[in-house]
């Protein structure tokens, strides 16, 4: 399923695969990749419009808030 997640500055992101905490960029990613020497973090995230979580969800989100998995129905 999807995972939402709200990174540090407020904005709403959503996820293929359930993200981690970077504390160091203040934002979520999914995984770091090496490419020749360097290090980048893969968000592998959309961005969604403000207001997007509290209408999918019911509630908002906010950086301190864990990821919340989209479940079918």
């Amino acid at each position: 399923m999807s995972w939402l997640a709200v990174d540090k500055g407020g904005c709403e992101h959503i996820f293929a695969e359930k993200p981690c905490r970077n504390e160091s960029n203040t934002l979520w990613i999914c995984s770091v990749v090496y490419l020749y020497g360097q290090r980048y973090a893969n968000t592998g995230c959309c961005y969604l419009p403000k207001g997007s979580i509290k209408k999918l969800i019911g509630r908002e989100l906010t950086w301190n808030d864990e990821p919340v998995e989209l479940k079918e129905d």
